[in-house]
């Protein structure tokens, strides 16, 4: 999911020029200066004068009087910097519940301090969370004050285990493959069909055995799949989807 030639370190301002820039281009295919200044709520000479710098650096294709795009290393610089603040607020939001909105804000804050080792660390505390069977992610400070017992969490877990365990088995039975899973649903990859080639190429974006993989959006429409896998979004086809088998979180 990216190229192993170190990427060059930014400024947290150029960072949030670079997110901007990628998230125009994939909400717009397009971007232009003017779009990037109404984002970011600066002038458009200060946006020029970015762009200057990040042409110069390699990370964007910048013409003053064509649209702005991304090099494949600006790219690869872009989707980390996007990771970052996707874990981050997944983190506030389903770990420490916080309002999306607030998350939002400290995400936007936090994203340019951390290093990549603390977000692969939250990314594993995260899963650990997701898959323990006493669902950690649903607690809340009600709960945590007033909690003196733990038998009843031991045998609320030990039913979710066995019905989870009854939902995987079931699902791995029927064949569901990620083509089928639900939409916002999280789902383990058990298996991948297809070539060595085809599975090399999966296994680049993280689609691989084990990987927890949620569903973000089914575009009907262009017989597209959207996903999240460890911050990182994909988009795969429908009939790439359907050759990976996967059982329910």
């Amino acid at each position: 999911m990216g190229s192993s030639e170190p990427l060059p370190s930014l400024t947290s301002a150029m960072e949030d020029y670079l997110e901007t820039i990628y998230h125009l281009e994939q909400e717009r295919r397009i971007a232009r200066v003017r779009d990037i200044a109404k984002k970011l709520g600066v002038k458009m000479s200060s946006v020029s004068s970015a762009l200057r710098s990040l042409g110069a650096k390699g990370l964007i294709e910048y013409d003053p009087h064509q649209y702005i795009a991304l090099t494949p290393r600006g790219l690869a610089k872009a989707r980390e910097i996007v990771r970052k603040h996707e874990v981050l607020k997944r983190f506030l939001t389903r770990v420490l519940q916080l309002k999306d909105s607030v998350a939002e804000d400290n995400a936007c804050r936090m994203e340019h301090h951390l290093d990549p080792e603390v977000i692969e660390k939250l990314i594993g505390f995260m899963e650990f969370m997701e898959m323990c069977p006493v669902d950690q992610t649903r607690w809340t400070e009600v709960v945590s004050e007033s909690c003196d017992d733990c038998v009843s969490c031991l045998d609320t877990a030990r039913k979710r285990a066995r019905a989870r365990d009854k939902a995987q088995k079931t699902a791995l039975a029927k064949g569901l493959t990620l083509a089928g899973a639900d939409m916002g649903s999280q789902v383990i990859v058990e298996n991948v069909k297809g070539t060595a080639d085809f599975r090399k190429r999966l296994a680049k974006e993280g689609l691989e055995n084990a990987a927890i993989v949620e569903i973000e959006k089914q575009d009907h429409d262009s017989g597209t799949i959207h996903a999240n896998i460890k911050g990182y979004h994909i988009s795969l086809s429908v009939t790439d989807a359907s050759k990976i088998l996967v059982k329910p979180v």
